[in-house]
């Protein structure tokens, strides 16, 4: 036996020694409370995607179509909400794993996720007080039930303050502590690594939603004068127009196919294939279009249209600079001979120049020509090769003809400016006026966009 023994210090660990009884409970609400957030995350989910994202297609270019809404204020609060739950449930996951485990930075997380639990305190207040009237229960019941729930949200939340105190108390936090400075300066590079690359992350998918929404816009190169930019006699369409049946309808059409009136037949445009649409819809003053999938800025757009059947009572032409259904420009023209401008922004549709009565529209079932000149934020109109004068708002809140050629709101113009819409897609669109008495079909014909010529702007009333 040795005459001088050696002394040594037995270094205790944390994941052997006994443990306070309270980190059991710790760690079973932490899991059940983490299980449950995630079900609620997955929840909200699965009702953003059936709610939010049911009007949502893919075009052929891998675009996102019919998606106005998910950029609004509501709809982001929603998904803001989907994701502070997951990550909800993800601390208190972790906090479970931590108190089972103990590792750097285990107790800093178990304090974390008790402060997310304190959240109960203010909820249990308003389940208590909310008044449900669900169609077919007894109210009673119902309050009851929302009462219990609002006691064992505020039992869990005093659990929660609960373990805020006990991690404080030297057994709790040594338990829980688990310290070693070169693993805690890893840990914290893996943890700045990590979140970098899930913010990177977050906003790549963020940016690239918002591009595939046209939310953000990539902006469409000038063309050069005269360079051919889309041109289509719509006999070998491709998957890039807005093609759907129903009441309302956009088809190809060989039109010699129809039953139609002989001087429509007649006509040299209706020969072979176009784009017909149809407007069956029972509402006055509305319009329905097939849009191209293409965007432009500057363009000047010929086009042929003409009526087939439906009372001449209508309106029919060119949506232009097209981001969504709540924001173009329009310019229609009528088979009983009128024509206007319009502007459809944030839903809200102005006319800029109203309904004005011009000669140079052909009238009843007879072919019309339509040229929509767009250069910066300047625009002319042509009808039949005759340019279309505006009578515009002037200090007014209407426009408002005095006759075929006066306007008593503001001096005759040729050119109208706004910057609100740099760029969009273009569409042909028809639809109604007053007269519902049958459906309204016109047909569109040889579209041809081309880049517009420098001088086009210039002009004289009078020309």
């Amino acid at each position: 036996m040795a005459e001088n023994p050696t002394p040594f210090y037995r270094i205790s660990d944390p994941t052997t020694t006994r443990r306070p009884g309270i980190l059991r409970l710790m760690r079973i609400h932490y899991a059940l409370a983490g299980v449950m957030l995630l079900v609620t995350a997955v929840g909200l989910a699965v009702f953003l995607y059936s709610t939010e994202f049911e009007r949502v297609d893919w075009d052929s270019s891998f675009r996102l179509t019919r998606s106005d809404k998910l950029f609004e204020f509501e709809t982001q609060g929603r998904f803001l909400l989907m994701l502070i739950v997951a990550f909800a449930s993800l601390v208190q996951l972790r906090a479970a794993g931590a108190v089972g485990h103990p590792r750097p930075g285990g107790l800093r997380l178990v304090r974390t996720a008790a402060a997310v639990l304190l959240i109960g305190f203010p909820l249990s207040v308003l389940l208590w007080q909310v008044e449900v009237d669900v169609p077919g229960l007894p109210v009673g019941p119902v309050h009851r039930v929302l009462q219990v729930a609002a006691i064992g949200f505020g039992l869990q939340a005093l659990a929660a303050l609960w373990y805020v105190v006990q991690s404080f108390m030297p057994p709790v936090r040594s338990a829980l502590s688990l310290s070693n400075s070169a693993t805690n300066r890893a840990l914290r590079r893996m943890r700045l690594a990590g979140t970098l690359l899930v913010g990177g992350l977050v906003l790549g998918l963020a940016i690239t939603l918002a591009v595939l929404t046209d939310w953000i816009e990539l902006p469409v190169p000038r063309p050069e004068s005269g360079e051919l930019l889309y041109a289509m006699s719509f006999e070998d369409l491709e998957d890039e127009w807005d093609i759907y049946d129903g009441r309302d309808s956009a088809q190809v059409i060989h039109v010699d196919d129809l039953a139609l009136p002989d001087d429509v037949r007649d006509s040299a445009v209706v020969s072979d294939d176009a784009l017909v649409i149809v407007y069956g819809s029972p509402y006055t003053n509305e319009v329905v279009f097939s849009a191209l999938d293409r965007k432009f800025n500057d363009m000047d757009l010929r086009v042929t249209t003409l009526v087939l059947s439906g009372p001449v009572d209508n309106e029919f032409g060119v949506v232009f600079r097209y981001r969504d259904q709540e924001n173009y420009y329009g310019f229609f023209i009528s088979g009983d001979g009128y024509y206007s401008l319009v502007k459809r922004q944030d839903d809200r549709l102005v006319d800029i120049s109203t309904w004005g009565e011009s000669e140079v529209i052909n009238q009843g079932y007879a072919p019309n020509t339509i040229r929509i000149v767009a250069r910066g934020d300047e625009f002319r109109f042509f009808v039949n090769g005759q340019p279309m004068p505006l009578c515009l708002r002037g200090d007014n809140l209407t426009s408002m003809w005095l006759g075929p050629s006066e306007c008593y709101t503001d001096d005759l113009r040729y050119v109208y400016k706004d910057s609100d819409f740099k760029q969009g897609r273009v569409a042909l669109a028809a639809g109604s006026s007053i007269d519902l008495s049958d459906n309204i079909v016109v047909a569109f014909d040889d579209l041809v966009i081309v880049g517009p010529e420098p001088n086009v702007m210039i002009s004289e009333i009078g020309e």
